[in-house]
């Protein structure tokens, strides 16, 4: 059967259009109807059609492809940002999740439709049946992508994709590495937003104060940086895994960042000390006190450089990289998954990067989420090119900073600065605190650079129970704490997994025309077997027949549609 043959099959089955109907029409023809993108069909060759009398299932809903790079990445023609295909589509589902609201609305709407209580029940039972599908299906489809990102992910490549996730959520959209901010993505409005996925208990809001000071001065972010934190609570294996997510959400500020960090972990309280010059005469002066450039580099300033070593390295072995990675190497992925400065699993210690080593088990997991089999095991990463190549990098690059007698000197004259005349961490904290909250928006500014976190390259550090007692230690420095609406740190919790999700689809199956989910069944079926039929020379009959008729059911199970908005 060549290609004429297939298209005169095709007219068999479909009223006549002008010009006639062939294979694109026909896709055309379902897309225009759905007003929803077609999803990209999985890797499974459908030998038969679903029965008419069907069971919504997991393969129901339609399939978003999970990739770490695709949804964030913003291919620019003419100085227009234009999102991949995968992203698109995503965002086509996801903008029928109470379009215009704060995540805080969206979790209360998506819990409450997982929940299917009678009242969610009572909502699809009335109106117009083409919005009810369309709500029903971006709800689906937010749980089954973020199922299959918590699900079939390690952690490094899980987090990746959760940016870009919610960056299409909130309609924002992911920060580039290299862009001098600890904001992983921004809002609809522009609002960054620093980003946290952990296990339950183990949840860690920190990074770089020097990045954070740098946030917090910049006039275009208001001052404010907000954070995200989510912890999940997963069971079982693989797509079998499920459980919830918690949701959290504050802001920090010019007004309460001392008052969060001064009762933060015990080394990261030491970050908010501020020069006693400094105070003494009120911020005018600050004599004495080492320039900032004479330190270790913040994490984002140390990132480019760190790329630059890297990239002339690879170059010098270019050819072996690309040969064991099939040739699929792509040094931008392999940035965006290293994520040198952000990366929670990338360094040991206290992550400062130039002192702190790098950590085997994440940078084994970066690469395979970027450039290498994923099949590899840990040994055999270890003794490729591009591993090799990242650990000398690593090395050249903190290498520079190793300067063990002038770290010496620079320290004892911090030390006369900012711990001074015998008095204890507590008094030296209570004074730097004072001072700051009494200061004005110009001098807290001020203050922020040449505080001794932002000085020394210090780390910050807030525990699960120090996030959800945020309120508690912003004190009386508590206004704007949370975005406007929000009362407290807590937004939301979700409940994530196939088979949970398939709950849902037994409480829809009632009260939602089914024709829907056989079109998206049919319509995987038309293109797989598509696909089959042409890669296999247009030899295999069978695949055609089969594609025919997924054809023919998708046109009556549209038109099925049509008639009940009639």
């Amino acid at each position: 059967m060549n290609k004429q043959e297939w298209d005169n099959s095709l007219l068999e089955h479909f009223a006549p259009k002008e010009g006639g109907l062939n294979l694109d029409l026909l896709m055309e023809m379902v897309a225009e109807v759905m007003e929803t993108p077609v999803a990209a069909p999985e890797n499974v060759l459908a030998e038969e059609l679903p029965p008419s009398a069907m069971t919504l299932n997991w393969n129901s809903i339609p399939n978003i492809p999970v990739s770490e790079i695709g949804w964030s990445a913003m291919e620019t023609r003419d100085g227009v940002e234009v999102p991949s295909a995968q992203r698109s589509q995503l965002a086509q589902f996801l903008s029928g999740i109470e379009r215009g609201k704060d995540l805080s609305a969206k979790l209360e709407a998506l819990s409450n439709f997982y929940k299917m209580d009678e009242s969610v029940m009572a909502s699809f039972e009335g109106g117009d049946m083409k919005q009810n599908i369309a709500k029903a299906m971006a709800y689906l489809v937010f749980f089954k992508t973020l199922t299959q990102i918590l699900t079939q992910f390690n952690a490094s490549s899980a987090g990746f994709s959760f940016e870009s996730f919610l960056g299409v959520l909130l309609g924002g959209k992911q920060v580039p590495t290299g862009e001098g901010t600890i904001a992983d993505l921004t809002d609809e409005t522009g609002v960054p937003i620093s980003l946290k996925l952990y296990k339950e208990g183990n949840l860690e809001v920190g990074g770089s104060f020097t990045d954070l000071s740098r946030d917090l001065r910049k006039p275009e972010f208001k001052n404010t940086m907000q954070y995200i934190a989510v912890t999940k609570t997963l069971s079982g294996e693989g797509m079998e895994q499920q459980g919830t997510l918690d949701w959290y959400r504050f802001n920090f500020n010019l007004e309460n960042v001392y008052n969060i960090i001064a009762k933060s972990s015990k080394e990261s309280r030491k970050n908010i000390l501020l020069p006693k010059v400094f105070i003494a005469t009120n911020g005018e002066s600050v004599e004495g006190v080492p320039e900032k450039a004479a330190s270790i580099p913040s994490a984002e300033e140390m990132e480019n450089e760190f790329y630059d070593i890297l990239t002339s390295i690879i170059a010098e072995n270019e050819e072996i990289i690309s040969q064991q990675s099939g040739g699929n190497f792509n040094l931008e992925d392999l940035k965006q998954s290293l994520d040198f400065a952000k990366s929670e699993t990338l360094f040991v210690g206290n992550k400062i990067r130039g002192k702190d080593n790098m950590a085997v088990k994440g940078l084994v997991q970066s690469l395979k989420a970027s450039a290498l089999d994923t099949e590899l095991s840990r040994d055999q990463v270890k003794d490729t090119a591009i591993y090799k190549a990242i650990v000398k990098a690593y090395g050249i690059l903190a290498g520079r900073y190793k300067r063990d007698e002038q770290k010496a000197r620079r320290q004892e004259t911090l030390n006369e600065m900012y711990f001074y005349d015998g008095l204890s961490e507590e008094e030296l904290l209570e004074r730097s605190m004072t001072f700051y909250n009494a200061a004005s928006p110009e001098l807290k500014i001020r203050c922020l650079e040449y505080a001794y976190g932002y000085i020394s390259n210090g780390h910050f550090n807030l525990t699960q129970g120090m996030v959800q007692k945020i309120a508690v230690l912003a004190g009386d420095r508590a206004a704007q704490l949370f975005p406007e609406g929000q009362s407290q740190v807590r937004i939301g919790q979700l409940e994530i997994g196939a088979s949970n999700i398939q709950q849902v689809l037994n409480g829809l199956s009632g009260v939602l025309n089914q024709n829907i989910f056989q079109i998206f069944e049919s319509l995987k079926v038309l293109t797989t077997n598509i696909q089959g039929y042409f890669a296999g020379g247009l030899s295999d009959d069978s695949k055609a027949k089969t594609a025919i008729t997924a054809a023919e059911e998708i046109e009556t199970k549209t038109a099925d549609i049509a008639d009940v908005e009639k």
